[in-house]
């Protein structure tokens, strides 16, 4: 049986020093690829971006629902139903506070919007619900690439993020990324 991989669509056979070739460049960093450059558009819709927060989101989570709503102008209506029935549903609106700062610094940061802010913060914080890498701080919230990506065991790939950009648009985030592996 030949090797092959699987890429969630397709399966592909590969041949077994075609599949040595590329485990070597992968631990040389792709050093045969020095000098590539890749700039993509990357457009993500609500109902994916809910899909996921929905099949990320443990059972066991004091959670039951977290669906967002992206909006032109680089903001997202949230909305929090706890499983606690008493609780009654968080909306609050977030807004893009500060890009990643890559390679150094993947961090996105968003901050809470609205009147209700001073209440919400501190009632999201005590739900202890974020997951590693996401933290709270007052109004503003701390999304660090970095920790999001090492459980998928790709944390690897932010060595060759250059720049990255996250935007919303009405129905969908919208990131835009120059990557590539330095000569």
């Amino acid at each position: 049986m030949r090797p092959g991989f699987r890429t969630g669509i397709l399966t592909v056979d590969m041949d077994s020093r075609l599949q040595a070739l590329i485990d070597r460049q992968q631990a040389s960093g792709f050093r045969g690829l020095a000098g590539t450059e890749v700039y993509a558009t990357i457009k993500l819709s609500t109902d994916l971006l809910n899909g996921a927060i929905a099949a990320l989101t443990p059972s066991s989570s004091a959670v039951r629902t977290l669906t967002v709503q992206p909006r032109a102008g680089n903001t997202i209506d949230v909305r929090i139903e706890v499983a606690q029935s008493f609780v009654p549903a968080i909306n609050v609106t977030v807004v893009i506070d500060r890009q990643p700062q890559l390679p150094d610094d993947p961090v996105l940061v968003l901050r809470l919007t609205g009147g209700m802010v001073r209440f919400v913060a501190p009632v999201i914080a005590n739900l202890n619900v974020l997951p590693p890498g996401v933290r709270l701080d007052g109004d503003r919230l701390f999304i660090d690439l970095r920790a999001q990506l090492k459980p998928l065991g790709q944390e690897r790939l932010l060595a060759f993020a250059q720049e990255m950009e996250v935007g919303t648009i009405d129905g969908g985030v919208v990131v835009l990324i120059h990557a590539g592996v330095r000569a």
